[in-house]
């Protein structure tokens, strides 16, 4: 049965799939560290491949570099592989490499502030390097991208990319749900300690269930796209895609990114005026609760119910012990006086009331990068720590506080300008394509996801959000080409 109707490079992506993670399960470094180096000469010689191998690599990459380390650096590898094509395609005319946007200045003044503050706090530069690398390294995706140029095939590979990624995301998902997460895991994770109720959300081979939120809203974006502006696909297929995408959504019982999606939802229909889109949704959502959701829910109930089901339970729920776990305990809970309590003493709250604490030490540049609750500090801890009463294994889980304490007030004017000036940048030109309603209505629900995470220091974010952004920009300043742009 022929399920799509061409077949423009599709398995190529798929061997691409197969390949990495093979050579993931293959646990031998040497040959993970020996596809490094390939691709890194394969995205120099091609580099929009090289990109949009990415959009194959990130979605696993948490699961793959479980089994061998030999792929942590595969991003940086195939990221300045095509920086280094692009340097060397303008060699002849340098001054286009350093002619940038305004949104773009302001994210080099707040990342220049964050450096020098941690510099001035005693950071270690390798430090800082690591944190600079969470803020930079998608940016060099954005620089790249817009600097290449998208044609309509390069939009069909990506949906091609998504389509086999996305499927075995969902196969992957269903396996960890239905088993008690004890099969298409590494042992590391099946081993982890969940509370009860986090022990119901599909963390996935993201290894988070909010970070495989946000992939799934990225890829209900395209799959949404290629159903209603790519002929190379059937729309039928793309709704089935898109309503097990939804189901899955659903059981990460991720709150922030169905806030986040739901702001940018609303944003896009108030922009576009295109019903249809409403319609489709709650369609998707109304089938995908009834065929994937509950089926799902009460095999697995099912199975916990059993002896073998019960055991693997109490294995994973090692603490809170008898805590209540289901979608009423989950979102109920979110406003209930023991989760306010909880946070105000250690959670979220806590971390803002401390975070303003530190800020009123340091309220013009901050601590600096890699001195509170960002990925750095997580593996290597801060100096600040102990002054301020901080436990070491300590994530903020909020990006707007981390910016105000490590940069300060000129850190927080420069981000927001990074922020705002994007936004306003293309919200005002929303009637002229849905291309800058869409990126605008991203932004929306970005600003509110940005409360819950440190949702910038994503890599599947700052991947999709990032190429986004330069197709934005692209058709902002060229237009597009009679060789099938269609954004």
């Amino acid at each position: 049965m022929n399920f799509f109707k061409n077949d423009n490079e599709k398995w190529f992506w798929l061997i691409a799939l197969i390949a990495i993670m093979l050579i993931g399960y293959s646990e031998l470094a040497i040959i993970g560290y020996a596809l490094t180096a390939v691709l890194f000469a394969y995205a120099f010689i091609n580099p929009k491949h090289g990109i949009l191998l990415l959009f194959v690599y990130i979605p696993v990459r948490e699961f793959v570099t479980q089994y061998n380390p030999g792929l942590s650096y595969l991003t940086e590898a195939i990221v300045f592989g095509a920086l280094f094509q692009v340097f060397w395609m303008n060699r002849k005319t340098i001054g286009k490499l350093f002619h940038f946007k305004n949104f773009e200045y302001a994210y080099f003044a707040f990342l220049i502030i964050g450096s020098i503050s941690a510099l001035i706090m005693g950071i270690s530069p390798i430090l800082i390097a690591m944190q600079l690398r969470q803020f930079l390294l998608f940016y060099l995706v954005y620089y790249i991208v817009y600097r290449l140029g998208i044609t309509r095939k390069d939009l069909v590979n990506l949906v091609w990319i998504f389509i086999w990624t996305a499927i075995l995301v969902i196969i992957q998902a269903i396996t960890e749900k239905l088993s008690i997460r004890n099969m298409f895991l590494p042992e590391s994770w099946e081993a982890m300690a969940l509370s009860a109720k986090n022990r119901v959300r599909i963390y996935g081979m993201l290894g988070n269930p909010n970070v495989l939120g946000i992939y799934l809203m990225f890829a209900f974006i395209a799959f949404y796209y290629a159903k209603n502006k790519l002929k190379e696909f059937n729309p039928r297929y793309m709704d089935i895609l898109n309503v097990l995408l939804v189901g899955i959504l659903v059981l990460t019982y991720s709150r922030g990114t169905w806030g986040g999606f739901l702001i940018a939802a609303i944003a896009f229909l108030i922009m576009t005026r295109k019903m249809s889109v409403l319609i489709d949704f709650v369609k998707y959502t109304a089938i995908a609760l009834v065929l994937v959701v509950l089926p799902l829910n009460l095999l697995t109930n099912y199975f916990e119910s059993t002896d073998i089901g019960s055991e693997k339970v109490t294995n994973i729920q090692q603490f809170d012990v008898g805590g209540e776990s289901g979608f009423r305990d989950r979102i109920g809970s979110t406003f209930s006086e023991d989760t306010v309590t909880g946070s105000q003493s250690s959670g979220r709250l806590f971390i803002v009331k401390t975070g303003f604490e530190v800020f009123k030490d340091y309220p013009i540049i901050g601590t600096g990068f890699a001195t509170f609750g960002d990925s750095t500090t997580l593996s290597n801890g801060s100096p600040i720590y102990d002054e301020y009463e901080i436990g070491h294994k300590f994530y903020s889980d909020n990006q707007y506080i981390q910016i105000i304490v490590q940069t300060g007030v000129l850190g927080v004017i420069a981000f927001a300008a990074f922020l705002l000036t994007m936004f306003w940048r293309y919200a005002k030109k929303h009637k002229e394509s849905y291309l800058y309603s869409l990126t605008a209505s991203i932004l929306l629900g970005a600003y509110f996801m940005g409360l819950v995470y440190n949702l910038w220091e994503s890599d599947i974010f700052g991947l999709a959000f990032f190429a986004l952004l330069a197709a934005a920009s692209r058709r902002e300043d060229f237009g597009f080409r009679d060789d099938g742009d269609t954004l």
